[in-house]
């Protein structure tokens, strides 16, 4: 016979065992939506364009280069990130 606090330590382990499931699937599907915003922007600009736009962001260091594009960028046209 399983005492309840067996029965509510095996409970809690089965959900900490899905919640890190759905983390790492929560994790897998944010990487595919970057893939997918990565792919859209590629598509848009080019992919010499942005190999290049990406190697000079990284010669500025890119937390610059990004500043440097956002003070630039429209007023409307501001996106979350």
């Amino acid at each position: 016979m399983v005492s309840k606090v067996e029965r509510e330590r095996a409970a809690l382990e089965a959900a900490e065992q899905d919640i890190a499931e759905r983390k790492k699937r929560l994790a897998q599907m944010e990487k595919e939506e970057a893939g997918k915003v990565l792919a859209r922007l590629v598509r848009k600009v080019g992919h010499e364009r942005s190999v290049r736009l990406l190697e000079l962001a990284v010669s500025v260091k890119p937390k610059s280069a990004i500043e440097a594009l956002e003070k630039m960028e429209p007023a409307g046209q501001k996106q979350a990130s």
